[in-house]
């Protein structure tokens, strides 16, 4: 039987590489209004699933939040540059990246400014 490898684990292990030293996330820092500085939050939002027996197709959305709306994109373009290279990567399973372009995405609980992009990751199962 082949394991399905769980995309959100993999993108963030990959973030947290590729971003020396931001913090990546699977819960937003509750700072009690004190400003988050750079943070990079993972959400599993689904996907389609297992394929042709082999594959599996998972989607997560990534927010990005940083003290100024440039320096969240920033950060957020970083993030989907990694995100596209996880393809060309030997070290994971990953065989496409499909997703969105960094919007945007004022979050109401916090004075920091947030983008958000949803990106739907392709690996290969393994036995």
């Amino acid at each position: 039987m082949r394991t399905t490898t769980d995309t959100k684990a993999l993108v963030m292990r990959a973030l947290g590489q590729a971003l020396g030293g931001v913090p990546v996330v699977s819960r937003r820092p509750d700072a009690d209004g004190a400003p988050l500085g750079e943070v990079v939050l993972v959400i599993a939002t689904g996907g389609a699933g297992r394929s042709r027996r082999v594959l599996h197709t998972g989607q997560v959305t990534i927010d990005c939040y940083g003290p100024t709306t440039g320096k969240a994109m920033a950060l957020a373009l970083r993030v989907d540059a990694a995100m596209r290279a996880l393809t060309t990567s030997d070290q994971v399973p990953v065989t496409r990246v499909t997703g969105s372009a960094p919007a945007e995405s004022p979050d109401p609980d916090t004075h920091d400014a947030r983008t958000t992009s949803t990106y739907q990751v392709t690996t290969r199962n393994h036995s």
